[in-house]
């Protein structure tokens, strides 16, 4: 008992750092709050006992719990996609490529964006087919398949 006693700081430091490592694989930033709580425990534990440093500790994990909930508090917005910024294929809607087959209505073909190819079909309102070669604009995506329709 007397070891934890006096080397109370690395029991502490120990779960302040195992509170970083499982806050990497959740992403929540309250194991985070947690953390900075041992860390202040550790930091007061050679100049006070085991109840001091459990105050510091609540104390300080209250603390980075407001701040982070105010933090939060911000950033918190009723739609999905505050930034308005699209990720993954959701980003190539509106984006221009080239036919890199004849796309037919009714078949599927081939465009490409930046390098990539990606299985197209005609959008239901075109009015003519695609040619190899020609300009085409994403208008959606459904899984991996684009529609398409000829650009401009």
């Amino acid at each position: 008992m007397e070891w934890i006693t006096e080397n109370a700081w690395i029991i502490w430091a120990v779960a302040a750092v195992l509170c970083v490592i499982l806050e990497l694989m959740s992403g929540g930033l309250v194991l985070l709050c947690f953390a900075v709580g041992a860390a202040g425990a550790a930091i007061a534990s050679p100049f006070t006992g085991i109840a001091g440093q459990l105050a510091v500790f609540v104390v300080a994990t209250i603390i980075s719990l407001a701040i982070v909930k105010k933090y939060l508090a911000h950033r918190r917005v009723e739609d999905d996609n505050p930034s308005g910024r699209v990720s993954n294929a959701d980003a190539l809607i509106g984006r221009r490529g080239k036919a890199d087959s004849d796309i037919l209505r009714g078949d599927y073909g081939w465009v490409a964006i930046d390098g990539d190819v990606w299985k197209s079909r005609l959008a239901d309102d075109a009015t003519e087919d695609i040619a190899k070669g020609a300009q085409v604009e994403v208008i959606a995506r459904d899984s991996i398949i684009l529609t398409v329709k000829p650009a401009g």
